[in-house]
């Protein structure tokens, strides 16, 4: 029975889609949004705050599309109350060395003389070059052009943006490491964080993002309080606060297509369809197809969706133990590097966090602490079997002893936000909300900043998972946000949408 409708029908609570969802309710679009089983990011075991991931967080202060969606949600407060940079921003540790990235020049310069002779002059040019990609760059985020482009318009658009962007991308050449030559530490140490901010796996070899995110590196990474979580919660209640509606504790069972357009969303373990202007998925973009009726699915388009598989997924272990554990003056975010001559995978490569949830400071346990270790995992190493995740969590420990050397001793708990229970054997399965999709390169004619395109191949569904983010990572969720939001006022107009 069709109960309701609404302009647009969030299916899933990821970031992208909910910064969305925000912009569309407070420009008057009727927004749902549907939980679909999305599960928070920060979980409890034995008191201790665990994360499913890392929380990265940058481009507060910097960022012209996180500071436009804060603008037009009226959250000036909350941008000047929220986030808090952190100092250091983070520390890369090699086999040898541990460095503390700061966004004070002169004393990251005495770092990087004493940790790489030799390479101050390489640096000091390679820094000079951030300030002009940025300037390229930030026009063309400011002008949220929709990537890649369908339209002629928009196509008018992207060679204008790439024609803008083509000599600097040239100057900076395919390598963005290229001023550092083979030095691998060196290469070890500016590429370890930047992997993690992007999510790909070999950052330098998409040099404009690169630059971008090391501009952000530079500025700081952010403290806020419970992470992505708060960050959603805020969003949701913009939506609740413009009319919207939020039933986080719905899945849907069923999508209704006629004509290449989805009419209908039918809501599990109820008598209830609920009508859609703009569907949106908010969280993975295949298991949101299987919802699809056969008869009614582009089977040429899931097959183009699952040919683009991950290069690896990101996994995180947390670990419990006395807060002794931790090396005085650590920082709260660390990048592990074993063997800087290796790729950037398994437990060579660490993103490590102390009391990674982000819990208030005048909270925190002055006995207990948390650290997670999050590690990139070869998408091949994946088989579908508990014991592959298992051995993997064992590699990262035995990697993680070496920047705790006391970590047995301390520890009192551990926990796979990749690995859950079976209800019914009692033995542990791979669960994949602990599993986060690393794609090796953005998609073609997107300026190298879209993963996942927003457009999909069904007329009225945009998709906004957190893969839609793209190499641009935390800044892309709201780059893509705005996007879709361009999309949808073509698919939707409003006479009160400007």
């Amino acid at each position: 029975m069709l109960r309701s409708s609404y302009d647009v029908v969030i299916v899933g609570t990821d970031l992208p889609g909910l910064v969305f969802g925000a912009l569309a309710a407070k420009k008057g679009y009727r927004v749902l949004v549907l939980g679909h089983g999305g599960k928070e990011n920060v979980y409890v075991i034995e008191g201790h705050h665990f994360v499913r991931r890392p929380h990265l967080l940058f481009g507060f202060a910097d960022s012209n599309p996180i500071r436009e969606v804060f603008r037009e949600l009226a959250l000036a407060p909350e941008m000047r109350n929220l986030p808090r940079p952190l100092s250091p921003n983070c520390s890369v540790i090699l086999p040898d060395s541990r460095i503390e990235i700061t966004h004070m020049k002169g004393i990251f310069e005495e770092e990087i003389a004493r940790e790489f002779p030799g390479q101050l002059a390489s640096f000091r040019d390679f820094a000079s070059r951030l300030p002009d990609v940025e300037s390229h760059m930030e026009p063309i985020l400011a002008e949220r052009p929709i990537l890649p482009p369908a339209s002629f318009r928009e196509i008018l658009d992207f060679r204008r943006h790439a024609k803008t962007i083509a000599p600097l991308a040239t100057a900076v050449g395919s390598d963005g490491l290229a001023p550092f030559g083979d030095d691998p530490r060196m290469r070890a140490f500016l590429s370890a964080p930047i992997a993690a901010m992007s999510g790909l796996s070999s950052p330098w070899l998409h040099p404009l993002p690169f630059v971008r995110l090391m501009n952000h590196l530079m500025r700081g990474l952010f403290f806020v309080e419970w992470g992505f979580d708060a960050l959603k919660n805020l969003f949701l209640e913009r939506i609740k606060n413009n009319s919207g509606d939020v039933r986080l504790n719905d899945h849907v069972d069923m999508l209704v297509l006629k004509r290449s357009r989805v009419n209908e969303v039918e809501v599990r373990a109820r008598d209830e369809a609920i009508g859609v202007g703009v569907l949106v998925i908010g969280s993975r973009l295949s298991d949101a197809l299987d919802l699809i009726p056969e008869p009614q699915a582009k089977r040429r388009y899931r097959a183009r969706v699952e040919k683009v598989t991950p290069s690896h997924y990101m996994t995180t272990l947390n670990v419990g133990a006395n807060r002794e554990v931790i090396p005085e003056g650590m920082a709260k975010t660390g990048f592990v590097v074993a063997n800087p001559g290796r790729p950037l995978e398994g437990s060579n490569y660490l993103v490590v966090q102390t009391d990674p949830a982000m819990e208030p400071l005048e909270g925190l346990d002055p006995a207990r602490a948390t650290i997670s270790v999050s590690a990139f995992m070869p998408a091949d190493r994946l088989d579908g079997k508990a014991s592959t995740i298992e051995r993997l969590n064992n590699e990262m420990l035995e990697s993680l002893r070496g920047a705790l050397p006391f970590l047995d001793r301390h520890r009192t708990v551990i926990s796979s936000a990749a690995l859950t229970t079976h209800p019914k054997t009692g033995k542990p399965i791979i669960d994949m909300a602990g599993l986060q999709p690393i794609y090796d390169a953005p998609v073609a004619r997107s300026l190298d900043m879209v993963t996942w395109p927003v457009r999909t191949a069904y007329k009225n569904v945009l998709f906004l998972g957190d893969d839609s983010a793209g190499p641009l990572g935390f800044e892309g969720a709201f780059v893509s946000a705005f996007m879709a939001f361009d999309v949808l006022k073509k698919l939707i107009q409003l006479k009160n949408v400007m």
